[in-house]
């Protein structure tokens, strides 16, 4: 990972924190939150290049954000890779 690292990425993930990445020059927003009313935690992604939200891109629903993260980190979301996959080529970047 360019600009930080998997392990404090992977912490960020499994809290739900706000994270903004790019890969091959598109960059990505991923966040969490837990619902208290459906007990259960959601992690999505979206286009962060777009102003427009035009839907996500990735979603998961769990009663653990930790398995929230590690399906983001292990489904095949760019051009059959997972993130794991791509994470040498990933920027971690501020807004």
């Amino acid at each position: 990972m360019i600009d930080g690292n998997i392990r404090d990425f992977t912490d960020q993930l499994n809290y739900g924190q706000e994270i903004v990445f790019s890969y091959q020059g598109k960059k990505y927003f991923i966040q969490g939150w837990w619902s208290s009313e459906s007990c259960e935690a959601s992690l999505v992604l979206t286009d962060g290049s777009s102003e427009e939200f035009t839907g996500y891109l990735w979603e998961h629903h769990d009663p653990s954000m930790e398995r929230c993260a590690e399906a983001f980190l292990t489904t095949p979301i760019w051009d059959g890779k997972n993130f794991l996959q791509i994470e040498k080529e990933v920027t971690w970047i501020d807004w």
